[in-house]
């Protein structure tokens, strides 16, 4: 045999065991880096339920101030009726937007055109006729919601 061909064989074996090691390695990284993802997965999801459970009970107590209002003692009734509604889809709101489904705005639009009669623009010129409430909504994220719910509420009493 001439000194190329044993020269090619000891660069091929070389070669592969050179990628065989990489190979390997890249294996090992990537079954810690599905444990770090699985990890977080179990994370977020531990997380999303306790965000649902503290914002549930925010929203049972918006519910109970928004039962003693009165329809009639309100000056501008459209005004209660989009509060009313605003609350009413806060649980479907919050679970969409917990779990990541979708997102605050999207989950109330959602609601809006399949659970109510009141256009999603007509909702928007009634209740966001504030500047405070325009940057609770424009937040859209679960405590800003909340907050809006609560802005509304206190315009009321």
């Amino acid at each position: 045999m001439s000194m190329a061909v044993v020269g090619g064989i000891v660069f091929s074996v070389f070669l592969m065991t050179l990628l065989f090691v990489r190979g390997e390695n890249i294996k090992r990284e990537l079954k810690r880096a599905n444990a770090k993802l699985e990890s977080a997965s179990r994370q977020k999801t531990h997380l999303g339920g306790i965000v649902m459970e503290l914002a549930k009970e925010e929203q049972l107590m918006l519910k109970e101030r928004m039962a003693r209002i009165k329809k009639e003692s309100a000056p501008n009734e459209r005004f209660v009726v989009c509060t009313r509604l605003l609350i009413d889809a806060s649980d479907s709101v919050i679970s969409d937007a917990a779990l990541d489904n979708r997102t605050v705005k999207k989950a109330f639009e959602y609601y809006l055109s399949h659970f109510s009669d009141i256009p999603f623009t007509e909702f928007k010129t009634v209740i966001l006729q504030e500047q405070k409430r325009q940057q609770l909504w424009a937040g859209d994220n679960i405590h800003a919601y909340l907050e809006l719910c609560k802005s509304c509420i206190s315009a009321i009493e």
